[in-house]
């Protein structure tokens, strides 16, 4: 697909995010936090995953659920040339905004060590797994740094695209969890 058609499809996609209620958001938070918890046991775990921003499927529930069970939460601090550092998230009550409107912990503890579970934002996912994101590379570039990390990407059933563009260099996930 030309880069200008998958540029329309992104932004199609966004508009529709942005469109959302609410209500809309809460009822796939709960779906996708029963459709998680489904399938990981509460033993501690080192879970990546993102703060959600721009109406993007929420990983709240996941993450409040998952510090009471004494997980380690990381979640990404995007940096120049499709890098990221990773940041020990403690709790949701403290946090600062970053490039992007993303949302980091002040803290800055940065995390280094191996990752269970990288939960993966996109802005279209196809059945078969694969995932576009915004475009800027990040996953792209860090999910084959972590080839033993279960890959789940966090979607609403309307970013489900029959034939989504993928390119060589994109990971597929291993499951969609779809609010």
């Amino acid at each position: 697909m030309p880069e200008d058609k998958k540029q329309q499809l992104r932004k199609s996609l966004i508009q529709k995010r942005n469109l959302l209620s609410q209500h809309q958001i809460d009822v796939a938070e709960e779906s996708i936090n029963e459709q998680f918890w489904e399938k990981v046991s509460t033993s501690p775990k080192v879970l990546h995953t993102y703060i959600p921003i721009n109406k993007e499927a929420s990983t709240l529930g996941i993450i409040k659920k998952a510090l009471s069970y004494g997980w380690t939460i990381v979640v990404p601090q995007t940096l120049k040339n499709r890098q990221m550092r990773h940041l020990v998230l403690s709790n949701l009550d403290d946090l600062e905004e970053e490039r992007f409107g993303t949302f980091i912990p002040k803290n800055k503890e940065e995390y280094k060590g191996a990752i269970d579970i990288v939960l993966v934002p996109g802005v279209g996912f196809s059945k078969q797994h694969g995932r576009m994101g915004y475009g800027g590379g990040y996953y792209d570039t860090f999910l084959p740094q972590h080839p033993s990390a279960k890959k789940w990407g966090i979607t609403y059933k309307f970013q489900i695209i029959e034939d989504l563009p993928l390119e060589e260099h994109d990971v597929l996930m291993d499951s969609l969890l779809i609010g």
